[in-house]
């Protein structure tokens, strides 16, 4: 069977982040599921075998599903320790800061950090997602004027 990583082209960024993603068991395989590398049995499917796969791939990796998932799993409570604001007050946070990185599709709105550091979402409340994008701000200030002087 030929393989996506075999042929020289350059690949699609869709399908390039796919192959590179950790939580992927997909190959590069024509022909199977984009997220369990099973054989694709369905003449209707080209990229997954199943719903489920699909499912499993869009709350891993597009910013609206993967928002939701997080605040269920948390129970759409504030993860921080000690915090008691109202159950629906929650808002999702990346973990490594996006910093103007967009919400497109990707390996950054991994519910779980992976083992290269990448992703990671927490639920917290409104206030605690003030206080963490705050902070971020303020070292990308600082890092700013850092580069200016240094360039001076």
């Amino acid at each position: 069977m030929r393989t996506l990583t075999d042929m020289s082209s350059t690949l699609p960024a869709q399908t390039q982040m796919r192959l590179e993603c950790p939580l992927s068991s997909w190959l590069g395989d024509t022909g199977c599921c984009q997220w369990c590398n099973e054989t694709i049995t369905d003449p209707r499917r080209r990229s997954w075998c199943s719903k489920r796969c699909a499912v499993s791939w869009d709350r891993e990796h597009v910013w609206r599903y993967a928002r939701s998932s997080a605040k269920r799993k948390a129970d759409y409570r504030c993860q921080r320790p000690g915090c008691a604001s109202p159950r629906r007050d929650c808002e999702v946070n990346h973990i490594e800061p996006r910093n103007g990185g967009g919400y497109l599709p990707g390996c950054h709105n991994h519910a779980r950090p992976d083992k290269s550091g990448i992703g990671g979402l927490e639920v917290l409340c409104h206030a605690h997602h003030v206080e963490v994008t705050s902070a971020q701000a303020t070292s990308r200030a600082a890092s700013r004027r850092a580069q200016k002087l240094q360039t001076r």
